[in-house]
C-alpha cells in the first residue's frame, strides 16, 4: 500500500466532480486508498464527466479558426465569429449559412487508472444577415452553439480490475442574437446577447468484483439556464493589422439537477438485492466565470495571415450552489435524504482553482488557381489547467492543429485536426519508506469539419 507524501486536500482532487463533471489529478497511492476504503464524510461523486482540456469558455466554434490553433480574436471575419469575437461580424457584406460538426476522443492516463471519452456532435449553427445604417455597415445573427459538449461514451479502467462504462448526451449549448458593426475605418464594435440552455444526461455503471456491491448504476440529468453578453472590439492601426478584444461576461445559471442511482447487493449465501435512491432539485445554482482574450492578426499580403491569442478565464471564482449527493441505501433501510453542500468549487471538489490561460498562435496560407483557392493552416496552443497536481504545480498542456480546405466561388468546406497533450509526475512515498513515481497524460484528439455558404448577391 501507498500513502501520499502531498497535503490532505488533494485526496479529493482524484474523484471530486461537480454536476456530473470530474477533472482528475494527484497520486494514485490516494486513489487506491479511496477504492479500497469505505465512502468517506467528503465529498466524492460517481456521476462525473471529464473536462480536462475543455474548460476554456473563451473559445469558439469552426475549423478554420481551429485550423489556425484557435488564434481568431483579431481574425474572426466569417460566420462563426460570433462565437470568438462578435466585432468580426462586421465583416460580412453577404448573407451566409454556416454549420459546423466535430468529433473528439479524449484519455488520461492517471497512474494505473486509464479513462477514455469518445463521441461527436454538431458544434455551431447560425444564419447572418448584412446591415447598414446610414454610413456605418455591419450584420446581425442568430446562432446555435454547443460550447461543451458531453456527448459520447466514457470507460474508466481502474486497479484490481475495477471498471466505469456510461454513454452522455446533450451539452452546454448557448443561443444567441450578434451583431458588429464598423464604426470607423479603423473600429469595429460588437455584442451578442446569450442564453445558455439545454444540458445533459448521463447513465454510467460502475463495476466492482469481489465485493459486496458488484455493481452500481448512476443516473443525472443537468439543466442550466442563464443570460450572458459577449463584447468585442478589433481595431485596424494600419489596414494590414488587427487588434481584436472579447469579454464574456459572468451568468448565475438556474440548474434543474436530477439525480438516481441503484446498488446491486450480493453475498456469497443471499440472492442479488436492489436498493435505489434518488431526488431531484431546482435549487442548484451556478456561478459561471469571466472570460476575457486579446489577439494580433497580420496579413502582409492577401494570402498569408499570421494571428496570435491570449485568453483567460477566472475559474478561481466559479461556484456552484446547493450540489447534493446521493448515499447508497442498504437492504431492507429507507432511503438516506441527500447531503447537502452549500457551495462549492466548480467544476472540482478541490480547496482551490486557479484562472485558465491559453497562449495560441496560427498561421493561414491561400493558394489561388482561378476561382479555386485552398487554404493551408497550421497553429499551436498552450493550455493551462485549472487545478494543480498534488505537488502544488499547475499543469501546462500543448497542442497542435492543422487544417485545410476548399473555397469555390460561395461554397466554403473547411476541416481541422486538433492534437492536444500534456504529462507530469508525482512522487509519493510507499509505506516501507520508499519513493513512487506515479505518471500522469493526457491526450486529445478533434476533428472538426465546417461549411459556409454565402448567397450570390445581396437582396
Amino acid at each position: 500500500m501507498l500513502r501520499s507524501a502531498v497535503m490532505p486536500r488533494h485526496s479529493a482532487l482524484l474523484h471530486g466532480a461537480i454536476g456530473g463533471v470530474l477533472v482528475r489529478r494527484g497520486a494514485a497511492s490516494v486513489l487506491t486508498l479511496l477504492l479500497l476504503a469505505p465512502p468517506p464524510a467528503a465529498a466524492q461523486f460517481d456521476d462525473r464527466v471529464d473536462l480536462t482540456g475543455r474548460q476554456n469558455l473563451t473559445v469558439g466554434s469552426g475549423a478554420r479558426a481551429y485550423g489556425m490553433g484557435g488564434a481568431f480574436l483579431a481574425r474572426a471575419d466569417d460566420a462563426t465569429a460570433a462565437s470568438w469575437n462578435p466585432a468580426g461580424l462586421s465583416y460580412l457584406r453577404l448573407p451566409e449559412i454556416s454549420l459546423v460538426g466535430n468529433y473528439n476522443s479524449f484519455e488520461t492516463q492517471d497512474g494505473d487508472v486509464t479513462d477514455h471519452f469518445e463521441g461527436g456532435s454538431f458544434d455551431f449553427a447560425a444564419f447572418t444577415w448584412p446591415i447598414s445604417i446610414g454610413e456605418t455597415r455591419g450584420a446581425v445573427q442568430i446562432s446555435y452553439q454547443r460550447a461543451i459538449s458531453f456527448d459520447g461514451t466514457r470507460e474508466i479502467d481502474e486497479v484490481l480490475e475495477r471498471r466505469t462504462e456510461g454513454r452522455s448526451d446533450g451539452g452546454f449549448d448557448v443561443a444567441s442574437f450578434g451583431t458588429g458593426l464598423r464604426l470607423t475605418r479603423r473600429l469595429r464594435l460588437g455584442l451578442t446577447l446569450n442564453r445558455w440552455l439545454n444540458g445533459y444526461e448521463q447513465s454510467f455503471s460502475r463495476f466492482v468484483p469481489d465485493n459486496q456491491r458488484p455493481r452500481r448504476d448512476f443516473d443525472l440529468d443537468f439543466r442550466p439556464r442563464g443570460w450572458s453578453v459577449n463584447l468585442g472590439i478589433m481595431w485596424s492601426p494600419i489596414e494590414e493589422l488587427n487588434v481584436g478584444g472579447v469579454l464574456k461576461t459572468p451568468f448565475t445559471a438556474d440548474v434543474t439537477l436530477e439525480k438516481h442511482r441503484t446498488d446491486y447487493w450480493f453475498s456469497g449465501t443471499e440472492a442479488e438485492v436492489i436498493t435505489e435512491n434518488a431526488f431531484r432539485s431546482e435549487a442548484v445554482r451556478l456561478e459561471s466565470p469571466t472570460s476575457f482574450g486579446l489577439g494580433l492578426s497580420w496579413r502582409p499580403r492577401d494570402t498569408l495571415t499570421l494571428s496570435a491569442d491570449f485568453t483567460r478565464t477566472g475559474w478561481s471564482r466559479a461556484t456552484i450552489l446547493q450540489y447534493f449527493e446521493l448515499p447508497f441505501t442498504l437492504p431492507g433501510v429507507e432511503s438516506p435524504p441527500p447531503v447537502f453542500y452549500p457551495e462549492l468549487p466548480y467544476p472540482t471538489l478541490v480547496a482551490e482553482q486557479t484562472d485558465a490561460e491559453q497562449i495560441r498562435v496560427g498561421i493561414e496560407y491561400v493558394l489561388i488557381r482561378g476561382r479555386l483557392k485552398v487554404p493551408l493552416r497550421a497553429g499551436y496552443f498552450n493550455d493551462r489547467q485549472i487545478t494543480a497536481d498534488a505537488t502544488g504545480d499547475v499543469p501546462r498542456y500543448n497542442g497542435v492543429t492543422v487544417g485545410t480546405g476548399i473555397i469555390l466561388g460561395s461554397l466554403l468546406l473547411d476541416v481541422a485536426y486538433l492534437h492536444e497533450f500534456g504529462s507530469y509526475s508525482v512522487t509519493v512515498v510507499s509505506t516501507e519508506g520508499q519513493p513512487v513515481v506515479i505518471p500522469y497524460s493526457l491526450k486529445t484528439r478533434r476533428v472538426f469539419a465546417s461549411l459556409i455558404y454565402r448567397f450570390a448577391g445581396r437582396p
